[in-house]
């Protein structure tokens, strides 16, 4: 999928309000400005494959690595709690009969 046109004439309205346009459209709207291809979240002019800019994209990826890792994290106290029932269980075995 390709990324977004936007004007990138800093003058022009359709810059201060991030006005995007379909990939058919050559010209902006408002100005009559040639379109480009722009970051979605900053308007940086970019490649026509790309959807964000080189700093938005390596943001996107440093919190999907976070997440990741995080999630790894929440997986190996996951598996540590469990080690732990299994080697007790026999323990808290013994007692379940004593609370009835």
């Amino acid at each position: 999928m390709a990324g977004v046109k936007g004007c990138t004439n800093s003058k022009c309205v359709a810059v201060k309000k991030k006005i995007t346009y379909k990939e058919t459209e050559d010209f902006c709207s408002k100005c009559g400005g040639p379109l480009t291809y722009v970051c979605k979240k900053c308007y940086t002019p970019i490649g026509k494959k790309e959807k964000l800019c080189a700093r938005h994209q390596a943001e996107k990826e440093d919190k999907a690595d976070k997440v990741m890792k995080t999630a790894a994290q929440a997986g190996g106290a996951v598996l540590s709690v469990g080690a732990v029932v299994l080697t007790k269980g026999k323990d808290i075995a013994k007692y379940i009969p004593k609370l009835k």
